[in-house]
Parts: structure tokens; C-alpha cells; sequence
């Protein structure tokens, strides 16, 4: 479970901020957005808004670093490229220095912090720690890593001069079989990611996932006939074809892309809808090809349905960029009720998400430790707080205080302004 992540010298960020998950006292929601594991609260979701360009997908973008750094370790530690480093570029202050990355998660119980920085070329710092009795397990500065003999018995001299410069010690434990740094990189594997710009990653996963499990597959066209889009049933198929018999690309392409031997597969997705006779009674059904026929939405809603699923079936975390892409305020309400629902998320997953819906600024679908918003300085670093920072009020319209600049966050477009006032 995540209680919070801080990062700090990452693109837009320059200074540290933090998301955090630990639920405040407030009693709004509190047996639908919140769980407790032991004598800690924490929140079930959380939502950032802000302006275009305010950095909230940056702080997204920055879990999605800290994870790949963790799993693709080994892999960067050979290879010539440089480390995915981008430091905060409008400082001198902070030019070509590491950026910094730490979580602070719940582990069978016990809560622990991880995190390290690093620059283009190498770890400078590496820490685990873990809350009770204030315990630091290692502490890495460069190549030189100290390890608690007493608390610690995985970490070994042999085990430390095996890390490379290039690999987080964290790695060289768990590929090593050692238990506790293997279940932090288990709970990071849990972690799941969709791209607010890309989500071909995520309709590739979610096709893959209805054609190779059927389990997978009743749950999904569950998933999205009750987002009511008229859908009664949904059929798959794939097949391996020569490149030159694809039909949507002129031959003087094939040849350049691809070989005259080529195979690639050939997926064939539709989406059964109910048809009707001239006296409005049903008459069979007709299926709509789902990349060609079906709406932005519905092509949305099948992307996010076996993530989604995954997530809630191995109590697992999601972040999504833009959450609302092309789908209706209703269906974004629908994907934060089903969180919500302690019979739909019974092991207790976690969602953020960035957005610009405004109809979840409400008590009815989020609390106000769950409404962040991110805000560039004048100085053009990101800045994160939460309702809960500002004191907000209760019974308030979130929504409208939030378009009238009462939290920031907010793009100010001084043409409109001469628009709106001009005669």
C-alpha cells in the first residue's frame, strides 16, 4: 500500500513535493475513500488538477521513472545510455544536479521508506529505512554502502561490491533471493501506469488480456456493458497474415515497412450491438468494428477495462494520465465509485489520477485530502498541496470556487481576457 511519494529536481519539479495517501481525521466519505490497515488510514484514491503545463503529469511521469529505475536496474547498469535523469532546468541552482526519488509504503505491516538519486551517468544515494524504531536498514553515498548488521542480515560485502555504479543495491539484493528487498520489488511490480497521450500500450494489454483469458474476458464485457454503450456482447479474434495482404496501406509502403516475407498479426475486435425492425422491436444484432465504427469513448473504456480489473483483483496501484480522455464526466464518476466500492475493491487498490473533470469536485465522489492541485510558481516550478493543506471548508462548492482561482492551479490566458472585455 502506498502511503506517499515524494520526488524533488524532475522536470517541472524543483523543489520537493509530495502526494500523499494518508487519510486526515476528516469523517466525509470515511467508510467509502478510506481504509484502515492497522492504526494507519489511508485513502483509496486521489485526483490532481491543475492547468496545462502546471506539471501535474510530471509527477505521474516521475513514479513511472522511479519504477522503471527500480526493474530495468540490471539492464541500464550494461548499457552505454544515459540513466532517465532530467533535472530542473529553469535553476542554476539545481543545473546538473540528481533529481530525487522516495516512497514510503506499507509491507506486511510494518512501514518502510525507499528511495535513492541519480543523474545521467550514476546512484549518488540509495536508503531503506523503516519507521519503527527510526531504523535506516542501508545507506548508500556513491559506492560506499553501510548496512544495519543487526536489522539488515540480507545486505554482505560481496553483495555491495558486486553494485555497480549504474545499479540500485535494492536490485542486487532481490536478484540475490534476499526476502525483504524481493517483496519491495514484488510491491513495485505492482504498480501499473497509463500514459494519458499513448494508450496504445493500454489497448494492446487489455486485447491481449480479453483474447488470452477468459475469465479476463467475461469481466471486461461486463466492465463496459454496464458503462452503457448499447454493447450486448464482444468478439475477438487474431491471426498471422503476409504484410503485403493488409488492405489499409498502399503496396509502395509495404514495401518500404516491411519485408516480402513479413508476417504481422491481424486483429479483428467487434462490438455487438442490439438491431432493430421498422416497428422498433429487436431483430438480431449487428456487429460495429471496434477501430473503425466505435466511438473515442467506448474504444477508452475497453483500454482501461482490464487494468482497471487487474488493478482491483490483486489490490494493486493505478495512475492514469487524463483520466478523462474522451470519456463522459459519467464515466469518469463510474471508474471512482467501483474504488469506492468496498464489493468491487475488496483488497483495497489505490487510484490517482490527473484531470480536468470538474464534476468529481465534489464531496459526494472525493474528499478534501483527496483533491490536489498542482500550480507553477513565478519561477515556473511545480508546486502540490491538497484541500486539506488550505483548510478548505466543508459543504463548499469545490467546483466553483476552483474555476473562480480560489486554489490556483488555474491557466491564465490574457487574450481571453481581452476578449471577455472588450466591447
Amino acid at each position: 500500500m502506498l502511503l506517499n511519494f515524494k520526488v524533488k529536481n524532475y522536470r517541472s519539479i524543483k523543489d520537493e513535493v509530495i502526494l500523499d495517501l494518508q487519510a486526515t481525521r476528516d469523517k466525509a466519505m470515511k467508510n467509502e475513500s478510506t481504509f484502515d490497515s492497522g492504526d494507519i488510514s489511508l485513502l483509496k484514491s486521489a485526483a490532481i488538477y491543475g492547468a496545462n503545463a502546471s506539471g501535474k503529469s510530471n509527477i505521474l511521469k516521475a513514479l513511472t521513472v522511479f519504477r522503471m529505475m527500480i526493474l530495468e536496474s540490471f539492464l541500464r547498469g550494461n548499457v552505454a545510455s544515459d540513466l532517465p535523469s532530467e533535472y530542473f532546468k529553469l535553476s542554476s541552482e539545481t543545473e546538473n544536479k540528481p533529481s530525487f526519488f522516495e516512497m514510503t509504503f506499507l509491507l506486511d505491516g510494518e512501514v518502510f521508506a525507499y528511495g535513492f538519486e541519480f543523474g545521467k551517468k550514476k546512484i549518488h544515494a540509495e536508503w531503506l529505512k523503516q519507521e519503527k524504531g527510526k531504523k535506516t536498514l542501508f545507506n548508500r553515498k556513491g559506492q560506499e554502502i553501510k548496512s544495519n548488521r543487526n536489522y539488515f542480515q540480507e545486505s554482505s560485502a560481496v553483495l555491495k561490491q558486486q553494485t555497480l555504479e549504474r545499479v540500485l543495491f535494492l536490485s542486487v539484493l532481490a536478484n540475490n533471493n534476499t526476502p525483504l528487498s524481493k517483496k519491495i520489488i514484488q510491491l513495485i511490480q505492482k504498480i501499473n501506469f497509463i500514459s494519458g497521450t499513448n494508450r496504445g500500450n493500454t489497448l494492446n494489454f487489455s486485447f491481449g488480456q480479453f483474447l488470452s483469458n477468459a475469465g479476463m474476458a467475461e469481466k471486461m464485457k461486463d466492465f463496459i456493458v454496464k458503462a452503457d454503450f448499447g454493447v450486448m456482447d464482444i468478439r475477438a479474434s487474431e491471426k498471422m497474415i503476409l504484410a503485403k495482404q493488409i488492405q489499409n496501406i498502399p503496396d509502395k509502403f509495404k514495401e518500404i515497412l516491411f519485408r516480402e516475407d513479413s508476417k504481422i498479426a491481424e486483429r479483428n475486435l467487434k462490438f455487438l450491438h442490439k438491431k432493430y425492425d421498422e416497428s422498433g422491436k429487436e431483430a438480431g444484432s449487428e456487429p460495429l468494428d471496434f477501430f473503425s465504427e466505435e466511438s473515442e469513448g467506448t474504444q477508452q473504456m475497453f483500454a482501461l477495462s482490464a487494468p482497471f480489473i487487474d488493478t482491483l483483483k490483486n489490490g494493486k496501484i493505478l495512475f492514469i494520465d487524463e483520466i478523462d480522455a474522451s470519456l463522459h464526466p459519467l464515466l469518469c464518476q463510474y471508474l471512482i465509485s467501483i474504488f469506492n466500492s468496498k464489493e468491487k475493491n475488496p483488497k483495497n487498490a489505490q487510484l490517482i489520477f490527473t484531470t480536468h473533470d470538474i464534476s468529481l469536485l465534489s464531496e459526494e465522489f472525493l474528499r478534501r485530502d483527496q483533491i490536489y492541485f498542482a500550480d507553477k510558481n513565478k519561477k515556473g516550478a511545480t508546486e502540490l498541496f491538497s484541500l486539506s493543506d488550505i483548510s478548505e471548508r466543508k459543504g463548499v462548492d469545490f467546483a466553483k470556487r476552483y474555476l473562480e482561482g480560489r486554489y490556483n492551479a488555474l491557466p491564465y490566458i490574457t487574450d481571453y481576457e481581452n476578449i471577455k472585455f472588450s466591447k
